[in-house]
C-alpha cells in the first residue's frame, strides 16, 4: 500500500509539474524580422506580424507548417505569394508602399480564405476579417490624445417596421453627462456596403476624431448616431452583402426595396428613440445625415425624402447619383432640387467627399454628382482625398472635414439657463422641500398596485386612444376612489412619465407609508391626433395637444368613469404634468374649475396661457381650488413662465405652493415634485 501510495504521489508531483511549465513554444522563424519595421497597431496584443517598414511596405508572416500554397489577399486583386522557411513560416512582403490608414485583408491557404490570427478581425467585407492600419506620418487627428474623451454607447431597440432587434451605437460629447443643461444636435452617419454599425466606431475612429475636433473648438458638440444599414421587412428576402457563390446566380441587390425599410426604420422608429432618449434639439435644423459609399446613397435618398427631418447631407464615396450616369436634378429625388432658390433655402449643407486614387467608376459618379449640383446652381461642399481609395482613411478624412461644418449658424447648443431662455431669480424662488431620497420611485417590498394599459373610444379624434392606468393595491370596487391624471411633454406619450418617475411604485411606496391616500392615477396620451406618436419632429404636434382639452374631458373621464369605481365630483378629480404637460394642465384645471379642484404644473412649458387667462376670477379660484401646485428649476430656462404665474398669484392673493428646486427642465425635477404633490393631493386640510 505505501508503494502504490508514493507512486501515486509521484505521477501527481509530475503531472502538477507540468502544468505549471510554459508551454512550448513553437519554432523561430528561419529569418528574424529587420531591426527597422514595427508591429501594427491592429495586430492582437503581442503579436509581431504584420510589421510596418519605413516606406510603408508591409511584412506579412503565419506559420502553417502543413499548408502547400499560403497568399494575402490585400482585396482589389493585390495577392502575395509567400515562401516558406525550415520552421513552417510563410513570409510575403507588399509589392509597393501601403496607402496610410486602414486595410481589410485576408490569407489564402491551400485555396480556404482564412483570418489571420497575428490581426485583430472587424467586421468588412460582409464577414469578420483581418485588417491592418498603416500609421500615416505627422497625423493625429484620428488618435486619442490628453483632450476630454466622449463615449461610444451600444444600445438595442425593437423596431416596429422590421419587427426585429436593432443595435445603434451613439457617440456622446465629454460633457454629455456632467451638463444636463445643454441639449445637442445629432449627425446621423451611415456605414457602407458589407460593413454594419461597427464601422465608423471601430474603424472609423469617429470618436478620437470628434473628440479631437470638440476640444480645438472646430466643431460643435454633437451627438453621432450609428445605424446598420441593412433593413428588411418582414416576408422581404434577405439582401446579400457578399457575391454569391462560385456556380450560383447572381442576384443584383435590390437596394431600392431595403433603402426603402430603412427610410422607415429612420423616421417610424429611430429618430423618435433618439430625440426621447437623448437630450436632443429635435428639429430639422439640428439634424444631419452622412455616410460613406452605400451610406451616402442612403442618406441623400432619405434625407432629400425627408427635409422635414434633415437640413444637412453628406456623402463620402457615394451621394444622391448612386454608382450610374449623368444626373437631371430636374428630376433626380423626385424633384427635390428643381427649385434651386427655394432648395438652397432650406438646406444648411450638402457635402461631397471622394478619394482621388477610388475606382474610376466610383470617382466619376461622385465628381459627376457634384459637376451637376455646381451646374444646377445647389450650393454645396467638396472635398477630395488626395493619395486615397475606396477605404477608411478615405472616410475619415471626409468626416474630420464634413463635422466642423455642421450646425454652425444654429441657435447656440448652450443658451442661458440651458433649454429656454435667461434666467433671472428672485427672491421669492427658493426650495419650498427639500430633495427627496432617489430611492423614493425603488420596487420595494411593499403592497403594489396594478398598471394596465387600456383603450377608449375617443369622438373627438374619431380612433381608439390607449391610456395607462394605475389602480393601487387592494383596489376594491365597492370603494370609491379619487383620479389624478398625469399628463407627459411634448416629446412623450403615455409611457414618458413611467420611463421618467415610476409613478406606480412612487404611490405604492408613499402609500405603505401613510403619506398619501389612496387614488387611481391615470397616464393618457396628451397628444389628440390619429398618429398620437411623437414622431421626428415633435413641435410639429402641438397644437394636438390643445385638442386634447375636449379629449380628456368630454371621452376620457367618462371612459375612465364608466371602467373605474371612481368618485365623480370635483373635490375628487386632479390634473397634473410636466413641462407641455405642465402647461395643459394649468389651462385645463384652472379654466374647468367644476371638474378640478386639484392642479399641478411642473416646468410648465410656453403653451401655458398668460395668467391672466389663466385665472380671470381670482374670487372663484380661491373658493374652488383645494390645491395649486407651481414648481420649476432654478437651472431650467423655462422658469419664466411658471414665475409669471406665481407672482399673478400672489398678486390677486390665490394660494398656491411654490417650489423652486436646483434642477433644471429634467426627470429628477418631474419625479422630486410629483412626490410632493402625490402627499398633498386629495388630503383634507
Amino acid at each position: 500500500m505505501r508503494t502504490k501510495s508514493l507512486l501515486t504521489a509521484a505521477l501527481s508531483f509530475a503531472a502538477l509539474s507540468a502544468l505549471a511549465q510554459p508551454p512550448q513554444a513553437p519554432p523561430q522563424p528561419v529569418t528574424p524580422p529587420p531591426a527597422d519595421s514595427v508591429p501594427v497597431a491592429s495586430n492582437i496584443r503581442g503579436a509581431q506580424y504584420p510589421r510596418v517598414l519605413p516606406d510603408l511596405n508591409v511584412l506579412f508572416q503565419v506559420r502553417a507548417p502543413d499548408a502547400q500554397k499560403v497568399e494575402f489577399n490585400l482585396g482589389g486583386g493585390n495577392r502575395l505569394t509567400a515562401t516558406k522557411d525550415a520552421n513552417g513560416y510563410w513570409t510575403a512582403k507588399s509589392t509597393a508602399p501601403l496607402v496610410p490608414g486602414f486595410h481589410y485583408y485576408w490569407l489564402v491557404i491551400d485555396g480556404v480564405q482564412v483570418n489571420d490570427p497575428g490581426s485583430e478581425t472587424f467586421y468588412g467585407t460582409g464577414k469578420q476579417t483581418s485588417g491592418i492600419e498603416v500609421p500615416e506620418k505627422g497625423v493625429d487627428y484620428y488618435l486619442p490624445k490628453d483632450v476630454p474623451h466622449g463615449e461610444v454607447r451600444e444600445r438595442v431597440y425593437f423596431s416596429k417596421t422590421t419587427q426585429e432587434w436593432r443595435r445603434i451605437f451613439v457617440y456622446t460629447p465629454s460633457d454629455y453627462d456632467t451638463n444636463r443643461d445643454a441639449r445637442y444636435p445629432v449627425l446621423y452617419l451611415q456605414h457602407g456596403g458589407g460593413e454594419d454599425e461597427r464601422g465608423w466606431p471601430i474603424q472609423g475612429k469617429v470618436a478620437n476624431i470628434m473628440d479631437n475636433l470638440i476640444a480645438g473648438k472646430k466643431s460643435k458638440p454633437m451627438l453621432i448616431v450609428m445605424e446598420q444599414g441593412y433593413a428588411r421587412k418582414p416576408g422581404e428576402p434577405q439582401v446579400p452583402l457578399r457575391p454569391p457563390a462560385a456556380g450560383t446566380p447572381a442576384t443584383p441587390p435590390s437596394f431600392s426595396r431595403m433603402f426603402s425599410a430603412l427610410d422607415e426604420v429612420f423616421t417610424k422608429d429611430l429618430i423618435p428613440l433618439i430625440d426621447s432618449t437623448y437630450r436632443t434639439l429635435a428639429i430639422r435644423e439640428n439634424r444631419a445625415m452622412a455616410g460613406l459609399s452605400m451610406g451616402g446613397m442612403q442618406t441623400f435618398q432619405i434625407g432629400l425624402a425627408h427635409p422635414e427631418l434633415f437640413a444637412s447631407l453628406g456623402g463620402f464615396s457615394g451621394g444622391g447619383g448612386g454608382f450610374g450616369g449623368p444626373v437631371d436634378l430636374k428630376t433626380a429625388h423626385n424633384g427635390a432640387m428643381a427649385d434651386p432658390e427655394a432648395f438652397n433655402k432650406k438646406m444648411k449643407l450638402v457635402w461631397l467627399g471622394i478619394g482621388t486614387a477610388e475606382p474610376a467608376n466610383m470617382y466619376a459618379s461622385v465628381k459627376g454628382y457634384h459637376d451637376a449640383l455646381e451646374k444646377g446652381g445647389i450650393k454645396h461642399g467638396y472635398y477630395e482625398s488626395p493619395g486615397t481609395s475606396h477605404e477608411w482613411l478615405t472616410w475619415r478624412r471626409c468626416l474630420h472635414e464634413f463635422a466642423p461644418l455642421l450646425f454652425q449658424d444654429q441657435a447656440p447648443v448652450r443658451r442661458p439657463g440651458g433649454f429656454g431662455g435667461p434666467i433671472k431669480l428672485s427672491p421669492d424662488d427658493i426650495q419650498a422641500f427639500p430633495d427627496p431620497p432617489a430611492e423614493v420611485n425603488a420596487n420595494r417590498d411593499v403592497p403594489h398596485g396594478k398598471l394596465e394599459l387600456i383603450e377608449y373610444d375617443s369622438k373627438t379624434v374619431g380612433v381608439k386612444r390607449k391610456v395607462n392606468v394605475y389602480t393601487p393595491p387592494g383596489y376594491d370596487k365597492n370603494k370609491k376612489y379619487p383620479v389624478l391624471y398625469l399628463l407627459h411633454g411634448i416629446g412623450g406619450d403615455e409611457t414618458e412619465w413611467l420611463r421618467f418617475a415610476s409613478p406606480h411604485l412612487l404611490m405604492d411606496n408613499l402609500l405603505a407609508e401613510g403619506k398619501a391616500q389612496p387614488m387611481i392615477i391615470v397616464l393618457p396620451n396628451g397628444r389628440a391626433q390619429k398618429d398620437d406618436r411623437p414622431g421626428p419632429n415633435a413641435m410639429a404636434t402641438a397644437p394636438a395637444f390643445a385638442v386634447f382639452e375636449r379629449d380628456l374631458l368630454d371621452d376620457l373621464i367618462p371612459a375612465i368613469e364608466k371602467r373605474y369605481s371612481v368618485k365623480s365630483e370635483r373635490e375628487s378629480r386632479a390634473v397634473a404634468g410636466l413641462s407641455m404637460g405642465g402647461g395643459q394642465s394649468l389651462n385645463f384645471g384652472l379654466g374647468h374649475l367644476d371638474t378640478f379642484a386639484w392642479v399641478g404644473g411642473f416646468s410648465s412649458a410656453p403653451n401655458t396661457k398668460p395668467p391672466a387667462q389663466l385665472i380671470p376670477d381670482a374670487d372663484a379660484a380661491k373658493a374652488k381650488l383645494k390645491l395649486l401646485y407651481l414648481s420649476c428649476g432654478n437651472k431650467d430656462g423655462l422658469i419664466g413662465i411658471s414665475q409669471g404665474v406665481h407672482g399673478f398669484l400672489k398678486e390677486k392673493g390665490v394660494p398656491h405652493l411654490w417650489n423652486v428646486d436646483s434642477h433644471a427642465h429634467d426627470p429628477t425635477h418631474w419625479r422630486n415634485n410629483l412626490y410632493y404633490f402625490l402627499q398633498r393631493v386629495f388630503q383634507e386640510k
